[in-house]
């Protein structure tokens, strides 16, 4: 389980900028379920999800992982926290030109030093269940939307984590990437693995695989349960 305890995220602190992301959230957040976090541009949902996943550190309040208190280790720590329990698929799922799938896919596993040999048996293998061991080989400039999401999937879930996090996952795509999008989070879910996702997209949040739908709005939570 991941718990936030009132924690606040202010941007630009003590300036006359000073932006308050976040306001006194509080959350429980289960694992193997799939939680969506709703609510209008600037509600907090992104900010709230770069903190559950150890990437931003709130202001205040307190962030714990399995009972383990996170949002107060050193950057060593934290680093390694990421690492080893979250998996991340941006918007723009920020695969890098230039480099093949396989190559994309391994990246993550480098900081790590584990055989190479391996990580690429586990990244094949990766590829393989999504559908896209053909397009190991391939520049990601030449894969088509659904295929760079599911290589940005592959990706995040290269050291194993337990946590995918997905940030708008679903913004660019049709109905029928969408819906297959969704046969993945239920595959993920099968392996026993959270999915912890930012949605827009009702298609989404109305799903019958979302366990919870946590409603955002002006940095605060206004509403939780599916």
């Amino acid at each position: 389980m991941i718990c936030l305890e009132t924690v606040t995220k202010l941007y630009n602190e003590g300036r006359p900028g000073e932006v308050r992301a976040l306001n006194e959230v509080s959350l429980e957040i289960a694992r193997d379920a799939v939680t969506v976090f709703k609510g209008p541009s600037g509600s907090g949902k992104t900010t709230l999800l770069s903190i559950v996943g150890c990437m931003t550190r709130p202001t205040s309040g307190r962030v714990s992982v399995d009972g383990h208190m996170v949002s107060g280790l050193p950057e060593k720590f934290l680093t390694a926290e990421r690492r080893s329990t979250f998996g991340f698929v941006f918007q723009r799922f920020n695969l890098i030109r230039g480099l093949t799938v396989l190559e994309n896919v391994m990246l993550p596993a480098a900081p790590l030093a584990g055989d190479p040999r391996k990580v690429a048996e586990a990244a094949l293998a990766r590829l393989a269940g999504l559908g896209l061991a053909d397009k190991a080989d391939t520049p990601v400039e030449h894969l088509s939307g659904g295929e760079t999401q599911r290589a940005a999937i592959a990706r995040a879930l290269i050291n194993d984590a337990k946590v995918l996090i997905a940030d708008e996952p679903t913004a660019n795509l049709d109905t029928e990437l969408t819906h297959r999008f969704l046969d993945i989070v239920d595959e993920l879910r099968g392996e026993g693995r959270t999915v912890i996702m930012t949605s827009h997209d009702p298609r989404i949040w109305e799903s019958a695989l979302v366990n919870d739908v946590v409603e955002m709005q002006d940095g605060r939570v206004t509403g939780a349960g599916a």
